[in-house]
C-alpha cells in the first residue's frame, strides 16, 4: 500500500516553506526577546529593592546613632578630645570622659562602616549624603583629633596621603561629602566646630563637565 506514496519533491514550492519557517522563527525570536525584557527589569526592580533595604539600614544605624553622635559633638565644643595645641603628639591630655570616649568608639566604628558601603558603591552615597552628609561632616569634625591619636598609637600615619589606615573609611567618606556637598552647608558645619571656612574652587568648564557626568548616575554594586 505505502509502496504506491510517492512524494515529489520538485513540485514543492519551497520558498513558501522558507518563508513559514522565517516567520515561526521571527515569533520565536520576539518571544525570546520579551523573556529578556522582563528578565532584565526583575533584576532591575529586585536590585533596586535591595538598594532601598540597604540604605534604610543605614538611616535607621544614624538614626539610632544620633544621641551618640550629640555627645560628641557637644564635647567637642566644650573642648577637644586632647590639648594638642598646633600638631598631635603622643604626650597630650585626655579632655574627654568615659562616656564620651565610649561613644567616639561606638560611633566611629558604625560610620566607618556606612562609610565603606558607601564609597564601594554598596549603597546611594549620593542619597545618604543628601539626608545626613551634615551630620556625618560634624561627627568627623568632633572624632578627628581622636582618630588621628588613634592612628599615632597604632604607629600609623597621620594622614590618608601617607598612609593612614585606622577609619580610613570614616574620614574618607567625610571628605567626600566635603567636597560634594553644596558649600555653604559645609562651611556651616565648620562655623559650629571654628574650623576656616572653605573657598570656591575655581575649575574650568572640562572639569566642571567631568564632574557632572560622574556625578549624574550612580552605578550600584550589589
Amino acid at each position: 500500500m505505502f509502496d504506491q506514496i510517492k512524494i515529489q519533491l520538485s513540485t514543492i514550492d519551497w520558498t513558501a516553506v522558507s518563508t513559514v519557517i522565517s516567520f515561526f522563527m521571527l515569533i520565536l525570536t520576539a518571544f525570546m526577546l520579551m523573556g529578556l525584557y522582563q528578565g532584565s527589569k526583575n533584576i532591575r526592580e529586585s536590585t533596586l529593592s535591595r538598594d532601598a533595604d540597604i540604605l534604610r539600614w543605614a538611616m535607621s544605624d544614624m538614626d539610632l546613632l544620633k544621641p551618640k553622635i550629640r555627645v560628641l559633638t557637644d564635647a567637642h565644643k566644650k573642648q577637644p578630645y586632647c590639648d594638642c595645641a598646633d600638631a598631635h603628639l603622643l604626650e597630650y591630655a585626655v579632655q574627654w570622659t568615659d562616656d564620651e570616649l565610649a561613644a567616639a568608639q561606638e560611633v566611629s566604628v558604625k560610620l566607618q562602616r556606612i562609610g565603606y558601603m558607601a564609597l564601594h558603591n554598596l549603597i546611594s552615597r549620593n542619597h545618604f549624603m543628601n539626608i545626613w552628609g551634615p551630620m556625618y561632616l560634624s561627627t568627623w569634625y568632633a572624632l578627628e583629633p581622636w582618630v588621628k591619636h588613634k592612628r599615632l598609637d597604632l604607629e600609623e600615619p597621620m594622614t590618608l596621603a601617607e598612609g593612614a589606615y585606622s577609619r580610613i573609611y570614616l574620614e574618607q567618606f567625610a571628605l567626600f561629602c566635603e567636597s560634594n556637598m553644596p558649600l555653604v552647608l559645609v562651611n556651616n558645619e565648620r562655623k559650629r566646630f571654628n574650623l576656616p571656612l572653605l573657598e570656591i574652587k575655581k575649575t574650568n568648564g572640562i572639569t566642571r563637565f567631568i564632574n557632572k557626568k560622574l556625578h549624574q548616575k550612580e552605578r550600584l554594586d550589589i
